[in-house]
């Protein structure tokens, strides 16, 4: 077994290992006691009070429950326990007892810690509000008030007095209640709002030094683990002399994984660098792991179990079949879905709040597109599709957009937009054909501006052909589509002689310390260097953003994912939502302008900051 192969297991084991410990809720019912201190964090729920506790190591439901004065098994119905598997960081809905709120409510505010003021969170207020009104900021308030993510409407904030501004000192103590009864059924879902939304858009880079508190993360990827169990198969693709099929078992190389897991693997491995990172900052992460496969069964099941009712943070699922599914029990719940991978349903997001798209729709891809060609006045505009009468709406519509975007009042009487039908196919007669149509559409006097409204590989490469032979005689740039820079059948020094310009959701600046020490991390970790492609850059940014934006802002973050900005590998995230019933787009995609210097030039494209990033090499 040669070197290759023995990282390939080392690296296919670990990840597997990972994923079916963390799969599995830890049992702390059989380690020895620990002392359980009573929580001072409180909910209000269906006319009840509930403790939220948090599981300390070494705590069982047993040294819970006798602290609380409640049963383990009134502990277990309450949180969906089963087998009594209780995990470290893991938050507890505890009843308090009538006894218990007697003996508790004499502990009023005044006599308590005299540096605080203290405040009972209101229906619809947010860390954000309740500091507003006190003229503090978000993270005093939440030092302040250590674990605590999301505010409920009861709960009781410690207000820290010498952080409150000189006009909001004169503020009096409201003798308020330790614990508030609501008589009301509190709706799972949130209240929206009827004000208008703002999304901030930060210049500055968030750089995070210290975090405290807890969060669930749900990682719903399909690793096919079962595919990947089976190591051999039944060869019958040959025939013997007398034509009768040869039935051969192949075995795989030991260093094979499934092709359709891969990716999954890869990004997996990216969250797992993430949570570590993020843990040696004080924040506890717990991961819960879940192969889902290619069908909804399981999906089903994992919400009809109960197990990702406690959830923080989904990550997943893939297919749109699932996240359909899915997006139904977060809204219900509460808990914010992120989908990882692009998807094919470009309406996936409507009447889906909790839904978050990483990866951009072709309108966010067309409107980039639209707006470079209106930053060139006057150039000569050609529109190049290869369906028919436009008959893909997205073609359609591309183009509608693109003339009324670029109407002649915009850019003067010399500004030509012109559509025009290519397939790359030529007769055997006339192979030149192809050439001298594109030709009659080119302007000597002007820089032409090929706007290519498809993505199918051979009409693209022939695309590029027939541009690259007439470039010497006219200024010609190429605009198109994120997925043209994967391709492998175009030649590499076309962009640069094109000077292509495409929006790209990912880029991956491999000089930078960041990107470094992630290289650093995974070859530690898992015996090999990550590829430029790998999904691992992804899975680790997806998860430092959302994992770090919930731990350092709570639900304000979620409402508006613009307040953490921080540096990641190779994500530029700008969530925005049109429609409050919609779910958030990534709308933050860079953008590569190929030079003829051969050097890419990268651009945000976030309108408020179009600054120039870098200039960076790309070797052949």
């Amino acid at each position: 077994m040669n070197k290759t192969t023995i990282i390939y297991l080392i690296r296919i084991i670990l990840i597997l290992t990972v994923i079916i410990t963390v799969a599995t809720p830890g049992d702390l019912f059989a380690q020895e006691p620990v002392p359980v201190e009573v929580s001072k964090q409180k909910i209000a729920s269906e006319g009840k009070v509930y403790y939220m506790h948090q599981v300390r190591k070494g705590q069982t439901l047993y040294s819970i429950a006798k602290a609380y004065n409640v049963t383990v098994n009134q502990i277990a119905s309450d949180n969906d326990i089963h087998d009594n598997g209780i995990k470290e960081g893991q938050i507890l809905r505890i009843a308090a007892t009538a006894t218990d709120m007697q003996t508790r409510t004499a502990n009023t505010p005044d006599r308590q810690d005299e540096r605080f003021l203290y405040h009972v969170v209101k229906k619809g207020e947010s860390l954000a509000s309740v500091a507003a009104e006190y003229g503090i900021s978000v993270r005093d308030l939440r030092k302040a008030n250590k674990g605590l993510l999301f505010p409920h409407e009861g709960d009781r904030l410690l207000i820290p007095r010498r952080k409150i501004l000189p006009q909001h000192n004169d503020r009096k103590q409201a003798a308020v209640p330790d614990t508030v009864i609501v008589t009301e059924e509190v709706p799972d879902t949130a209240v929206t709002p009827e004000a208008a939304e703002t999304f901030t858009v930060s210049s500055e880079k968030a750089v995070l030094k210290k975090l405290n508190g807890s969060v669930r993360v749900a990682v719903l990827l399909p690793f096919f683990l079962e595919e990947n169990v089976s190591r051999s198969y039944i060869d019958s693709t040959k025939r013997d002399a007398q034509g009768r099929k040869i039935y051969k078992e192949v075995t795989m190389p030991g260093n094979w994984i499934y092709e359709g897991s891969i990716p999954f693997l890869e990004t997996y491995e990216g969250i797992l660098i993430a949570a570590d990172s993020l843990r040696s900052l004080g924040l506890s992460i717990e991961l819960d792991v879940y192969d889902t496969g290619a069908d909804s069964s399981r999906i089903n099941r994992l919400i009809w179990s109960g197990v990702l009712n406690n959830a923080n943070l989904i990550i997943g699922p893939v297919f749109s079949y699932n996240i359909d599914r899915l997006a139904s029990f977060a809204v219900e719940h509460n808990i914010p879905v992120v989908s990882p991978v692009p998807l094919r349903d470009q309406n996936i997001l409507v009447n889906r709040p909790s839904l978050y798209r990483v990866y951009p729709t072709i309108r966010v891809s067309q409107d980039i597109l639209i707006n470079e060609v209106k930053s060139h006045p006057g150039s000569n505009v050609i529109f190049m599709y290869s369906d028919s009468h436009m008959s893909d709406p997205g073609t359609s519509q591309f183009w509608s957009r693109l003339t009324a975007e670029t109407a002649p009042e915009g850019f003067g009487e010399n500004q030509d937009v012109t559509p025009v039908y290519f397939t790359g196919r030529v007769s055997k007669r006339d192979s030149y054909s192809s050439v001298t149509a594109v030709e009659g559409l080119l302007k000597p006097d002007r820089e032409n501006l090929i706007v290519l409204a498809t993505t199918q590989t051979p009409v693209v490469s022939a695309a590029f052909s027939t541009l690259h032979s007439l470039s010497r005689k006219y200024d010609i740039k190429v605009l198109g589509y994120p997925e043209i820079r994967g391709l492998e059948t175009i030649d590499l020094k076309y962009y640069y002689d094109l000077e292509l310009i495409i929006p790209s959701e990912s880029f991956i600046d491999f000089s930078k310390p960041a990107s470094q020490a992630f290289s650093s991390a995974f070859l530690k970790r898992f015996r090999t260097e990550p590829m430029a492609e790998s999904f691992a850059w992804r899975g680790f940014d997806i998860a430092w953003y959302f994992i770090g934006g919930i731990a350092s802002y709570g639900r304000d973050f979620l409402m508006d994912p613009g307040l953490f900005n921080p540096e990641l590998l190779c994500l530029e995230p700008d969530f925005r939502r049109d429609n409050r019933n919609d779910g958030y787009e990534n709308r933050g995609m860079f953008i590569l302008h190929y030079r003829k210097d051969m050097t890419i030039e990268v651009r945000r494209s976030r309108t408020e900051h179009r600054s120039l990033l870098n200039n960076y090499r790309e070797e052949d």
